[in-house]
């Protein structure tokens, strides 16, 4: 086998790393900065903790608050002419996924011509952009960790993912303290989204060893504290785990790429606009029985590093075991059916087709169709 790995960016892990933002941003060379991040971080006082560092290293602040979920290309480019404006040297992102990859999007604009959607078209060639620091406060995306922003065609109505080295950030600070106060229901659906990450990563066409590696820690690590963190979600330990689980499953994804659970999840957001992880919930264990007949090993591996025994079972045993490890999970964890969310089942067609466009689609390990995933979703609509 011969495959390749991408380098990640410059990480610095643990409690108490973002007390070293500002330093760390004065020594990539940064005088003046856009600080990206929502309302809701700005009311935790986590967005005020990163930029009085950045204050005290004498480093002048630009913030832009307006972040929303499923990042829409008009908010970006709103950011980005923000920060044309202001002739900053450096984009520091705070937040969940969405913050992260509206920050992404916006430096893609800083060395590049708009609109941010032509950029949905990978052959097109990407400059840099400038400086990007990216700062998580979840345990779900793995932004911070490869060189992907999803963002929202809000013409088209599609999502989709932007990707290039303006969205590799120079340096990611993650401190899972930031992430000791995230509701239950948040955690739980910034977990899920690991969860999808570890699986996917290490069963699309092109998983290779590292990536499996990883995911197998990924999904163990999801496993054993989102149930700990969500009951206890001052438990240092546990809120770390789920951290490192995020990170290395972006780190992953990053090189393998994500697939059919996936494809279907940002198909559902931008249809339904439920929030990311709850869409994994749900296509991620149908994903899993569709293609435990091709890759029985795979399920199995992703099985026992649930902790489930693995032993004696058929490719398809595993996939209807480890998908209903996965259903119950969820359930366990708060996170509502299709049925309980009460989405419009007449579009699931429109979710199907736009499906297959995504650009997760062209890496499922078996060979699919709109027809195929449609029954799919009639299948998880009457769990």
């Amino acid at each position: 086998m011969v495959f390749s790995l991408n380098s990640t960016p410059e990480i610095l892990f643990g409690s108490g790393a973002s007390e070293q933002t500002g330093a760390k941003v004065k020594e990539l060379g940064c005088k003046k900065v856009l600080v990206v991040h929502g309302k809701h971080i700005k009311k935790s006082g986590i967005a005020d903790k990163v930029i009085d560092t950045l204050v005290k290293e004498g480093i002048e602040i630009v913030r832009f608050e307006e972040v929303e979920p499923d990042p829409p290309d008009t908010i970006i480019e709103k950011g980005a002419a923000v920060a044309k404006e202001a002739n900053v040297d450096g984009i520091i992102g705070i937040g969940g996924g969405s913050a992260q990859d509206t920050a992404k999007a916006i430096n893609v604009l800083l060395g590049n011509a708009p609109p941010i959607t032509r950029f949905l078209d990978k052959s097109l060639k990407m400059n840099p952009g400038k400086m990007l620091v990216l700062l998580p406060t979840t345990a779900g995306t793995g932004s911070e960790a490869n060189n992907v922003a999803v963002i929202t065609d809000t013409k088209n109505g599609v999502k989709g993912g932007v990707k290039g080295p303006a969205c590799v950030p120079n340096l990611a600070i993650v401190d899972p303290d930031f992430t000791l106060d995230l509701l239950p229901r948040i955690t739980a659906i910034t977990g899920m989204d690991t969860l999808a990450h570890g699986v996917e990563s290490m069963t699309t066409i092109l998983a290779q060893p590292m990536a499996e590696l990883l995911c197998e820690k990924v999904i163990s690590l999801v496993v054993q504290n989102l149930p700990v963190a969500i009951k206890d979600g001052k438990n240092l330990e546990a809120r770390t785990n789920l951290s490192f689980a995020a990170m290395i499953a972006g780190m992953s994804f990053d090189n393998t790429v994500l697939h059919l659970g996936h494809a279907i999840a940002h198909t559902m957001g931008a249809v339904y606009h439920i929030p990311h992880g709850i869409a994994c919930s749900i296509a991620l264990p149908e994903a899993i029985e569709y293609i435990s007949d091709v890759l029985p090993e795979k399920i199995k591996i992703i099985g026992r590093a649930m902790g489930l025994d693995m032993e004696g079972k058929s490719g398809v045993e595993a996939g209807k075991e480890v998908a209903d490890f996965v259903r119950q999970f969820s359930k366990d964890m708060g996170l509502p059916t299709m049925k309980e969310l009460d989405l419009d089942k007449d579009l699931l067609k429109k979710v199907a087709e736009l499906a297959m466009k995504d650009d997760c689609a062209m890496f499922i390990p078996k060979e699919t169709n709109s027809e195929i995933i449609l029954e799919l979703l009639y299948r998880a609509y009457e769990r």
